[in-house]
């Protein structure tokens, strides 16, 4: 009997030395388990920044967009100002006459003292006549109002391999209404001039 109750005693020993081993061991595991997270702690400063990164190829090209509008034109060249024509005063003339009027005798005299001044000037004379007659005749008339206006010239010094001529009848008209104001503006021989080329 003495054996048996040793036995029992023994039994319940091990039952409770089990049963606090097992409990002990769970108060440790909880303890130390290294799963367990906490709250997150706040964020730490921001590291420098990396290298950059290597370039990313092209993207495909995009659609061409409408032309935009023309800049604004240019200077001109200095070889086109050398050559440009400058007008000079315009010789007027009476109806059907190709005299040169006694008024417009001071506008040749001038011309003549400007050739005279500046030797490297040349002289263009193109002649014009008023709507009035045929266009076979007012030709004509133009062209003689030019040759009376160059006449002058020459007959006061400038030479003659300096003065270029046109006549154009009414084809170029400066007014286009049919009164004496406008007709006088295109009676006319209109005077230009260049360095000589």
């Amino acid at each position: 009997m003495r054996r048996k109750s040793a036995g029992i005693q023994l039994m319940l020993a091990s039952v409770v030395m089990l049963a606090l081993t097992a409990v002990l061991g769970a108060g440790c595991a909880t303890l130390e388990d290294p799963h367990i997270v906490g709250p997150a702690g706040p964020p730490g400063p921001a590291g420098p920044p990396g290298p950059a990164g290597p370039t990313g190829p092209s993207g495909p090209a995009g659609t061409r967009g409408a032309t935009g509008p023309a800049g604004a034109q240019g200077q001109t060249g200095e070889a086109a100002l050398v050559k440009a024509w400058t007008t000079f005063d315009d010789v007027h003339f009476d109806f059907d006459k190709s005299n040169v009027r006694a008024s417009e005798t001071p506008k040749v005299d001038k011309l003549v003292e400007y050739m005279k001044a500046n030797t490297n000037i040349e002289i263009g004379l193109d002649g014009y006549a008023d709507p009035r007659g045929t266009g076979p005749y007012n030709q004509k008339l133009s062209q003689r109002r030019v040759d009376a206006v160059k006449a002058a010239l020459v007959n006061a010094g400038v030479a003659a391999d300096r003065i270029r001529t046109g006549a154009f009848g009414e084809s170029r008209p400066k007014c286009k209404e049919a009164n004496e104001a406008c007709w006088q503006q295109d009676r006319r021989v209109e005077v230009l001039i260049r360095p000589a080329q």
